[in-house]
This record gives C-alpha cells, sequence and structure tokens, in this order.
C-alpha cells in the first residue's frame, strides 16, 4: 500500500508523445496538478485545444476534460516549467528511438535529465517512465553526480505497460506497478502517485533498477516470441493442410501457456517490440551472453511480414497487370500508428516486384502517405474507404483487422470485390465462407 504521508499536488511530464500524454491526461483525472513539457510548438497548440494527434480512444476526451478542470498545462521547456510550478515528481517519457546497431539510444533521455536538474528550485524525483535499456538508471545518476545539483535528486524506474488501442485502460486498470530504485525517500513518493490504483488491487512490485528496467524489456521478449512461435506453428500447419486457428484454440485451453498473444499472422510490429527485442540482444551481445533465442525471434518476425509473397508472385506472374489492395497499414487495430507495420515491408517489397498497390486505413492512412514520402515510394493510390479502395483490384490483403474489414465477410466482400484472391493476414475471415462467395482464399496456417 502507498505510504500516504506523502500528499503531493504537482507532478511533470517531461515528452507529450504517445506515453507522456496517456500518463499525464491520466493524472490529470487523478487530481494531480499535471505540467506537461513538449518541445513542439505546433504540438503544443492543438494540445492546448483539446486536439490529440495521435488515435487512442478515450484519451481525447480525457484530456479536454483536464483542459475544462485546469488539472493539466503545456510548457515549451523545463526552464519554463520551473519558472511558475514547482513539482515534486517528474517523469521523463520522450523517445528513445533504435541505433543502427539495434541499442537504444538516449540522447532524449540525458538532456532531460540536464534540463529539469538545471531549472529545479527543490528536491525532486526524476522517474524514468520511457522505456530503457538495464542499466540506464545508474548512467542517469551518474550524470547527476556531474551536474552537481544544489538540491536532492532522486531515481526511479517506473517502466509503462501500456498497450496502443487500449491504453487508457490498462492505465486506469494496470496488472502491475513496478517501481525500481534505491533511495526509498524517492521511491515512497512515486509509489503515493499510484495510491487510488494500488487501493483497488494493482500489485505493487519494488525493486532494484536493474530489475525493473530488464523486466519491461523482458516482458515484450516474452509477448514477441509467443507471436513468433505460433508463426512458426502456422508455417508447419500450412505444409501439412491443418489449420492454425483450431491449434491456437488448443494451445489457449492449457492453463501452463494462456490465451494471450497466440494468433498467428504477419508478425508484430508497432513502437514496442520490435525495438525492445532488438535491444535486449544488443545488451546480451554486450555481456557476452548468447542471443540466439531473441535473435531467432527478431529474424523470424522479420521474414513472417513477407509470407505472403511467394504465392502472389505464383498466382499472379504478371506484376505490372495486377492491382493489390492492402486492407489497413496501422500495427494493430485501434490505432494510427504504423511503425513497423507489416504493411510497410509488403508496400516496398510488392512496389520492387512491380506490382500496383493501393491502400486504405481507418485512421492511419495520412502516416502512411508521409511514409511513403519520406521513403520517395512512388506507384501507390491511396482511397477513403474499403469501397473505392477495392474496386478495380484483382487481389486483396488484409493486414489489420479493423471491425471495418471484419464486417466485409457479411457480404460486403461479394458485392465490393470483383477481383480473385483474398490473403488474410489476419485469419479473420472463414476460408469455406470466403470461397464460397466465389474468391481464392489464402491465410496464415489455414488448410
Amino acid at each position: 500500500m502507498a505510504n500516504t504521508d506523502y500528499i503531493i499536488d504537482e507532478i511533470a511530464v517531461i515528452g507529450a508523445g504517445y506515453v507522456g500524454l496517456v500518463s499525464g491526461a491520466c493524472f490529470a483525472s487523478f487530481g494531480f496538478q499535471v505540467s506537461m513539457v513538449e518541445v513542439n510548438a505546433a504540438k503544443i497548440e492543438s494540445l492546448q485545444k483539446g486536439q490529440v494527434p495521435i488515435y487512442e480512444p478515450g484519451l481525447e476526451p480525457l484530456l479536454q476534460d483536464a483542459l475544462h478542470l485546469k488539472t493539466i498545462a503545456f510548457f515549451h521547456s523545463s526552464k519554463d516549467l520551473f519558472a511558475q510550478r514547482s513539482p515534486e515528481v517528474v517523469f521523463i517519457a520522450v523517445g528513445t528511438p533504435e541505433n543502427p546497431d539495434g541499442s537504444c539510444n538516449l540522447d532524449y533521455v540525458f538532456q532531460a535529465v540536464r534540463d529539469v536538474v538545471g531549472a529545479m528550485k527543490k528536491d525532486v524525483v526524476l522517474v524514468l517512465k520511457s522505456t530503457v535499456p538495464v542499466g540506464t538508471a545508474q548512467r542517469v545518476k551518474a550524470l547527476i553526480r556531474e551536474l552537481n545539483p544544489s538540491f536532492r535528486v532522486g531515481v526511479v524506474n517506473n517502466p509503462e505497460f501500456l498497450k496502443e488501442g487500449s491504453a487508457v485502460a490498462d492505465f486506469m486498470r494496470p496488472e502491475r506497478v513496478v517501481l525500481g530504485g534505491s533511495d526509498m525517500w524517492a521511491v515512497d513518493r512515486v509509489k503515493a502517485l499510484y495510491h487510488s490504483l494500488l487501493h483497488n488491487g494493482s500489485p505493487l512490485f519494488v525493486t532494484d533498477h536493474e530489475t525493473a528496467e530488464l523486466g519491461k524489456l523482458s516482458a515484450n521478449l516474452m509477448l514477441a516470441s509467443r507471436i513468433s512461435l505460433i508463426n512458426q506453428v502456422s508455417r508447419l500447419a500450412q505444409a501439412y493442410g491443418a489449420d492454425v486457428r483450431q491449434v491456437e484454440s488448443i494451445l489457449r485451453s492449457d492453463s501452463r501457456i494462456g490465451s494471450k498473444y497466440l494468433y498467428a499472422g504477419l508478425g508484430y510490429g508497432g513502437s514496442c517490440f520490435p525495438k525492445d527485442v532488438k535491444d535486449f540482444i544488443h545488451l546480451c551481445k554486450e555481456k557476452g551472453v548468447d542471443a540466439s533465442m531473441a535473435q531467432a525471434v527478431d529474424d523470424f518476425n522479420d521474414s513472417q511480414k513477407l509470407f505472403f509473397i511467394d504465392d502472389i508472385r505464383k498466382s499472379f506472374p504478371n506484376a505490372k497487370s495486377t492491382t493489390i489492395a492492402l486492407l489497413g497499414v496501422a500495427f494493430k487495430p485501434e490505432t494510427d500508428d504504423i511503425r513497423e507495420s507489416p504493411a510497410l515491408v509488403l508496400t516496398e517489397e510488392l512496389r520492387k516486384l512491380g506490382y500496383n498497390v493501393r491502400a486504405y486505413d481507418p485512421k492511419a492512412i495520412q502516416n502512411y502517405q508521409q511514409w511513403m514520402t519520406s521513403k520517395n515510394i512512388q506507384g501507390v493510390e491511396c482511397f477513403p474507404s474499403a469501397k473505392t479502395l477495392l474496386e478495380g483490384a484483382d487481389v486483396a490483403v488484409l493486414v489489420t483487422e479493423w471491425q471495418e474489414f471484419q464486417r466485409l465477410a457479411l457480404g460486403g466482400l461479394v458485392r465490393l470485390f470483383k477481383g480473385k484472391k483474398l490473403y488474410d493476414g489476419k485469419n479473420v475471415f472463414t476460408p469455406s465462407q470466403v470461397r464460397g462467395m466465389g474468391f481464392e482464399y489464402m491465410g496464415v496456417g489455414r488448410s
């Protein structure tokens, strides 16, 4: 249970990205006065109007409520923040992008630490909310000693376990709260922020820094490995004419295995699994630890994204006269995030082979267009609806299992699609039903 001796009114969040904005808006809904630092002036202007620049169910009304109650405010820098406010706990939720060698780039984290330490006017607890490599907290502590602040600075790890598409619910009803640190005065202050969640039964784990950091990376590696493993099973199912959906059901009925992340498809994507698995591999190599298991998960996932390519080439050898429609480009439904989406790999490979590519996504199409511009990819058309996308297409590939696409099985597919074959990258359709409509069908490990 949280130590209620600490009554904290003001907190700050550095970084109004995905994790930072969700965390800030949720803490504001708890009644804390939340100050957010964001260097992007255009983003601040949008947020101050109650407009969220990402698609995340429930986040925008939460922000609008906080703005109405004046429990959230935005600042351009830590200097501006501390000139007007006095937060006792500061969450660092900045980006930690992947370096070319697979390691995690911590430049934004260290800069955030420098900015806070240079502007603070009393004791502060710095909370590492960003996903960071093992050993980061110790490096942050060493940096703080170099900066020699006039006030005490505590460091606590508090890794996030938010799923895109359900992040607000995940924050409000966490499966666990993890705090890593050796300064108990700092840990107790962060613990107090989660008092209501812990009171409602969410389990709390208090560990050392390294365990908290490794716990987050390990969770994502374990989930990623389940996805790669069931996709491995799907390939054998395909070869023998078995149905991986039924295999999945058999596995999920086993209490030792559990039910989550056992769905064959085109592999995992997003901002977390790919980056964190690669970071885990890099950390192993740094310490001379055999990383072959994690490496296999990563390698297999990369190849799974191109699962349909061989069959497409065989079934439609005349690429220039074949138009392929991608149903969905987001890496999962209920988000506009396209990072590491199978749709991106498919787009590049199909265009390289000379196929005509078109795409539609309910939320992510603008991000997809920006990605194509950044990669200088030509010859891809984007459409405003599934109806216009499917008209004139020879092949349809379901990439993202939006409900809108799943409903096509109820008759919309035969009405809208005059092409020849459906590739079901999420196994949401019934093969016999699709074939009964007159189409050829291929799923991932479906008989």
